[in-house]
């Protein structure tokens, strides 16, 4: 057993790729994202300036601008160098991962604090959510808000695909909520504590979320049934997001680690993959890449693969 168990931990190991270390070292880095070719992740912390790398070339940059407060979530576009960011000034900017002397625009609105935002997958619409539990609407072509309404949202994503449904982390459950009509569908209810992260897999069936004390994972095909259920034993978890290459793998984030979760045949397998604090997650279909970013005093973006 001990010898089986090894060889599935064996199988799923990733490496460090690459790492740059944040040009404000003392300035916790507390989200990323990749471009959809995978050679750019944007992060953003607590100093309020994003803080871009370049996977090919190894260069990094800071931009010269800045949210006035903590920037809490980074995304990017799909197919597009344009990413956005939410922030503790109620403001939500977008910048261009190519010119970044100032942010692109500006959207105004919120009257909390954007916890959370998120691009449509087939493109043209952001979604946003504040600390008020509004979501706002987005209409990138015209640049105004199109539409707002009240759903929680410490945060949002959209389905992967044709982005017909938004799933809403809602204190400590998940809104499945119909895209554009914003019609609730499902409630997904388990969870004791405030959900920290959510993310679809690749085929938008699957959804997995985590609270700071445990992980879940649903299957909309199975009308919102939670298929797995992982309880962090002590570690205060923060984000979560599906393996690029393995759609049987978690990638799970704590103030104490980083770790995979391999779900293999009805047993839940963890495997540490570094003692360092991680915060922030993200994973590129394109190259089977992974980001992590850190709440230490080094503030550093690591990559994984």
């Amino acid at each position: 057993m001990d010898l089986s168990l090894q060889m599935i931990q064996d199988r799923y190991s990733i490496q460090r790729h690459s790492s740059f270390p944040s040009r404000h070292p003392c300035q916790p880095l507390y989200s990323c994202d990749f471009s959809s070719d995978g050679l750019i992740v944007a992060c953003g912390g607590l100093g309020g300036k994003p803080f871009i790398c370049n996977v090919e070339t190894k260069d990094s940059v800071t931009t010269s601008e800045s949210h006035s407060f903590t920037i809490f979530e980074v995304r990017f576009q799909p197919g597009s160098t344009i990413f956005a960011t939410s922030s503790d000034n109620k403001t939500v900017k977008l910048w261009d991962a190519k010119t970044l002397e100032r942010s692109v625009f500006d959207f105004v609105g919120h009257n909390g604090t954007v916890s959370s935002l998120d691009f449509h997958p087939l493109g043209g619409i952001l979604c946003s959510s504040d600390t008020d539990d509004v979501i706002k609407v987005w209409d990138l072509n015209r640049r105004i808000m199109i539409d707002e309404f009240k759903a929680g949202g410490s945060q949002v994503r959209f389905q992967p695909g044709h982005g017909k449904l938004l799933a809403v982390a809602n204190k400590n459950v998940i809104n499945i909520i119909s895209f554009p009509t914003f019609n609730l569908l499902k409630i997904l209810q388990g969870h004791v504590k405030d959900i920290c992260s959510i993310c679809w897999d690749v085929s938008g069936y699957w959804i997995a979320s985590a609270s700071e004390d445990e992980v879940r994972v649903w299957s909309l095909m199975m009308d919102g049934e939670c298929l797995y259920h992982y309880p962090s034993n002590g570690k205060k978890l923060k984000s979560i997001i599906f393996h690029p290459r393995y759609h049987n793998v978690l990638v799970i984030g704590s103030l104490q680690c980083m770790e995979l979760l391999i779900f293999e045949v009805g047993q839940v397998i963890s495997k540490r993959i570094t003692d360092l604090p991680t915060t922030g997650l993200a994973a590129c279909m394109q190259n089977g890449l992974i980001a992590s970013t850190t709440t230490s005093n080094d503030s550093v973006v690591n990559i994984w693969k």
